[in-house]
């Protein structure tokens, strides 16, 4: 099919003409139905976060910040700390998203992030205890989004892992007698326990066929989707937000598919944390 002729196709009836590819086992980009974009990360680019990741899965990319405060805990969970994420969808990252107050995609992507936080799937929330009933830390999570291609979720909670791997802390210590709290900024460590997570989406289209880490205009032309979420080689979670059901089987496929997606994914970031490179901030 001639070029124009192809564009003109595409413009007209889009999901016709990716049905012609899917009816193929193909993609427009050229990837086989099950296969993922590259992967790359950097951490420590944000010279004003206490930690942070830049993160690009295919031209989605996201960059995430952490900044940590102290202060008392909730009276009715007083040994637990808190993480406050928080997704942004500037209208600089997509040509669909529009100023104003967060959208549908942003909030769903926060709530999918808060979810995973409040069920200590990123780290117990124990460990951000200073000292019970007093004080705690509270991690705030940005994640920005500097390109919107697909798969949103997926690149967020990589950013957020490779953040959180990056994250230091101050040495803190309580003097009981005094009921004083004393930090020494010259010291610092990483946190300790933090599960190694990594989500894989995949569209859902008719006839059954799927393709994982869809690309955004794959996302708009799908009937469905799932998000597997893995702690390296353990189901966490799983996000299907209606759509087309799945035999058991099919979810099975898919979960083996998402471990190995998981594995690579993590050698990226334990090479990314470990790398021996300096890094210039950025900001």
């Amino acid at each position: 099919m001639p070029l124009k002729m192809a564009t003109e196709y595409k413009t007209l009836q889009p999901k016709e003409f990716y049905q012609t590819f899917l009816d193929k086992k193909s993609r427009p980009d050229g990837r086989d139905l099950l296969e993922f974009r590259p992967t790359t990360l950097t951490v420590g680019s944000i010279g004003t976060a206490d930690g942070s990741s830049i993160v690009k899965c295919g031209n989605t990319t996201v960059v995430c910040g952490i900044k940590a405060e102290v202060a008392p805990p909730l009276s009715e969970e007083p040994t637990r700390g808190f993480i406050v994420p928080n997704v942004t969808l500037p209208p600089l990252c997509s040509s669909q998203i529009k100023s104003g107050p967060p959208g549908e995609t942003a909030q769903a992507a926060t709530q999918f992030v808060a979810e995973l936080v409040k069920n200590n799937l990123i780290i117990d929330l124990e460990k951000l205890c200073v000292k019970e009933s007093k004080w705690a830390w509270v991690l705030y999570v940005d994640l920005l989004c500097l390109n919107l291609d697909g798969a949103l979720l997926d690149t967020c909670i990589i950013a957020l892992v490779a953040a959180m791997k990056d994250l230091t802390l101050p040495t803190l210590s309580y003097d009981e007698e005094l009921d004083k709290l004393s930090c020494d900024s010259s010291k610092r460590s990483n946190l300790d326990c933090i599960h190694e997570l990594v989500s894989s989406t995949f569209s859902i289209f008719d006839k059954g066929i799927i393709v994982s880490d869809p690309t955004n205009e794959e996302e708009q032309l799908a009937a469905g989707s799932l998000t597997i979420t893995m702690d390296k080689d353990v189901l966490a979670h799983i996000y299907k937000p209606g759509g087309h059901t799945l035999s058991e089987k099919r979810i099975e496929t898919l979960i083996k598919k998402s471990e190995l997606r998981a594995k690579e994914t993590l050698r990226l970031i334990h090479e990314a944390c470990t790398s021996p490179i300096s890094i210039e901030p950025i900001i």
